[in-house]
């Protein structure tokens, strides 16, 4: 049942017998296999989205999108459940969004076939797995259609690492979101990030960058300081310049215009090479969602949030903290 528009779970074959049997599963395709996920825990069926990748997270983790205001991750999980394919395509999958114990996010499927009711005994144990795959089932039950595979809800809301779902917000929470802040927002290969101008203290055409032998991959070059002589500059004249495009593993276009960032108050002189600034704007707090914390790593603890801007999601980067997760050092 390929579909490109919301699918309403009543209308789906096998619906009128929910609740007439032990369990009710919604039977999926992701790529050429069967899998089930419990109707209880499902939330709403919609075409995948253009989805915000977020830098430095597992193959499993598409990125994020908004949905009813949150921002939630989006999960496929090819890589875990040994699976080849080319990736989701946006609008020709569709994304599950998936509530269970609390906790909210989204898993892509190729395409929504039916609901499948039965009962505890006919469920049969997977013929042979690895300790990883059992973590991700339930057991196997044959239908028509072949082979439905029953996933682990509890297994995939804990591999999400999602926190509990936040059902209103405290009233110090709504004050803050009336108030404003002015941001710069820059492209960066595919995507718009931006950052607080109050954190910048100027922004520059990119000048000549010198390599920098044995640099980690992140580091660009190093620049010469604007107000140093250019006649006779000094070692110390010049700044390492961290390199945006390889930190947030975007493909860095060729001949398009670049600038480079001058942070305020930085605690070592550093520049940051990004893509075009295109605009400064004003904007309510009210539109900065958290990312969900979806894995335990220090590598992207730069992203400070998710700023929703008419139908665009942009990652809102703290330039200190990209300095800390680069262990910039003096030289």
């Amino acid at each position: 049942m390929s579909v490109n528009m919301p699918v309403a779970l009543h209308s789906l074959a096998g619906a009128e017998q929910i609740g007439k049997f032990d369990s009710s599963e919604l039977v999926c395709q992701i790529y050429d296999n069967l899998y089930g996920l419990p109707i209880r825990s499902i939330q709403e069926i919609l075409p995948l989205p253009e989805l915000l990748p977020l830098p430095q997270m597992p193959s499993s983790i598409m990125g994020v999108c908004l949905f009813r205001d949150q921002v939630i991750p989006v999960l496929h999980l090819a890589p875990q459940l040994d699976l080849q394919g080319e990736p989701p395509i946006p609008e020709e999958w569709q994304m599950v969004v998936i509530f269970h114990n609390g906790r909210l996010c989204a898993l892509a499927v190729r395409d929504i076939i039916e609901i499948i009711n039965y009962s505890r005994e006919e469920v049969e144990p997977m013929p042979s797995t690895t300790e990883g795959e059992e973590y991700f089932y339930r057991g196997i039950k044959r239908t028509e259609m072949g082979m439905v595979t029953l996933l682990n809800m509890d297994a995939i809301v804990e591999h999400c690492h999602l926190p509990q779902r936040e059902v209103a917000a405290s009233k110090a929470d709504s004050d803050l979101g009336q108030e404003q802040e002015i941001i710069s927002l820059m492209r960066v290969g595919d995507i718009r990030v931006a950052a607080r101008i109050d954190e910048i203290e100027r922004i520059l055409r990119t000048p000549k960058l010198v390599p920098v032998e044995d640099a980690p991959p992140y580091i660009k070059g190093k620049a010469l300081r604007p107000d140093a002589d250019a006649a006779n500059p000094q070692p110390e004249d010049y700044f390492p310049v961290i390199n945006m495009f390889e930190l947030l593993e975007q493909r860095e276009d060729e001949g398009g215009q670049r600038n480079l960032i001058l942070p305020k108050q930085s605690a070592l002189p550093v520049g940051y090479y990004t893509g075009v600034v295109e605009e400064i704007r004003e904007i309510s707090k009210a539109d900065i969602a958290p990312i969900p914390p979806l894995t335990s790593t220090s590598r992207n603890r730069y992203v400070q949030g998710v700023l929703k801007l008419a139908d665009e999601l942009i990652l809102l980067i703290d330039l200190q903290k990209v300095l800390h997760v680069c262990e910039i050092a003096m030289a």
